[in-house]
């Protein structure tokens, strides 16, 4: 299939990062027509437009009860997707799952597809049941990870209906061979301390009516930054030398920002502030990561954030063995897994892993930056989902069929 397609990708957060932008860029280069609809303003529509992709503005029912608003929002977005003649609605993140398919179905858009960023809406029954209810609008769904792809199939969604297609990341700015030294300057770290870094936004904890039947939660927030910090407090006595940089800001002012001054409460009332530094947003990740001896990903739930770009820096990583983390975590050799909620477990593998020798921590670096660019080069996930478009709206038996169900 040569022709231009018409393309839209609705967003469930305007603060969505380089997973929902790069692919735009990448399929509007290719010569088809992108669009965007987000539901409010913020870094994403404002990259967006100053690349050149038209974006709407979006406001969307935060609840499902909310019939009136939610009836608008369809009949709105239907009107606009059949004024410009879509041909593929591609959805990402809750409520996008919800309104989008909605409005899609009823504009009659050929090709509708769903892909989450992470597992983390499937493991909550509440939101597996909605989407469940609801994955028959679509012509195929998009696993972003083998996690969320098991969690599909366990639920009876058939195999053939789902596709595993990574998102795509850009690989020039991680160099390995970059200087680290800068940064340890800035920070007040010595050349010879163990360093260990973690890179997050900081979400406030979810409200416990959305965790019926999720209870590891429990009031953590989602990244686990205070599990890093209690590992950090046992860590200390075996390794005083050890500091911990902890990068990233709050994710969107009010219930996140007073998280992050819970952590900062948090490293004070234990003592830490010599040991667990906050840097912070910053824009030079890669020379941050180039100063590090290891990453940290605690995460409770999560597709494979924090992960890869340390392993581009040949970092080995510690992460919880949660969501999509396995996919490129793979203990003993690019780093090592952990039970989530456990902070004696990650004292205990930084521990193991900072105290190998450097040869050995760099070979496992090595191994991670190289399945990272088997999974993630953004050329080869794009084409993917290319391929996918085009294969769906050429087989017109494939359109609108229900999904089977075990």
């Amino acid at each position: 299939m040569s022709r231009s397609l018409r393309i839209v990708h609705i967003v469930g957060s305007a603060f969505a990062g380089g997973w929902a932008f790069h692919p735009l860029c990448l399929l509007r280069d290719a010569g088809h027509n992108v669009f965007l609809i987000c539901p409010e303003e913020g870094p994403l529509p404002e990259r967006a437009r100053a690349a050149g992709i038209p974006t709407r503005i979006e406001p969307f029912p935060r609840r499902i009860r909310h019939a009136r608003s939610a009836a608008a929002y369809i009949a709105r977005v239907a009107s606009w997707l059949r004024r410009e003649r879509i041909d593929v609605v591609h959805n990402h993140l809750a409520p996008t799952n919800v309104w989008g398919r909605l409005a899609a179905r009823v504009a009659g858009v050929p090709v509708r597809l769903t892909q989450w960023p992470g597992p983390l809406p499937l493991e909550i029954p509440v939101s597996r049941r909605i989407e469940m209810a609801l994955a028959p609008l679509d012509s195929a769904i998009i696993a972003a990870s083998t996690a969320t792809r098991r969690i599909y199939e366990a639920c009876g969604v058939m195999r053939g209906r789902i596709r595993l297609i990574y998102y795509g990341f850009p690989f020039d700015p991680f160099d390995p061979t970059l200087d680290g030294a800068p940064i340890r300057r800035e920070f007040g770290i010595a050349p010879d301390a163990p360093l260990v870094t973690m890179i997050a936004y900081m979400y406030s904890p979810m409200k416990e009516r959305s965790l019926r039947g999720l209870n590891v939660f429990d009031g953590i927030g989602l990244k686990g930054h205070e599990i890093l910090i209690e590992a950090a407090a046992h860590m200390r006595a075996s390794l005083p030398d050890v500091r911990f940089l902890i990068v990233g800001d709050a994710l969107a002012p009010g219930e996140a920002e007073n998280y992050k001054q819970k952590l900062y409460r948090m490293v004070a009332d234990l003592d830490l502030q010599q040991t667990v530094l906050f840097a912070g947003k910053r824009t030079d990740i890669p020379a941050i990561l180039a100063a590090s001896d290891v990453a940290a990903v605690p995460s409770l739930s999560e597709n494979v954030g924090g992960a890869v770009e340390p392993l581009l820096m040949e970092r080995p990583v510690v992460a919880s063995a949660v969501g999509g983390l396995p996919d490129v975590v793979r203990n003993g050799e690019t780093g090592c897994l952990v039970p989530p909620r456990d902070p004696q477990a990650l004292a205990g593998a930084l521990l193991h892993t900072l105290t190998l020798p450097a040869t050995a921590r760099r070979a496992m670096g090595r191994r991670g930056r190289a399945i990272v660019q088997e999974l993630f080069d953004l050329n080869k996930t794009v084409g993917q989902t290319m391929h996918l478009y085009e294969e769906l709206l050429s087989a017109p038996a494939m359109r609108g069929l229900r999904w089977a169900r075990r």
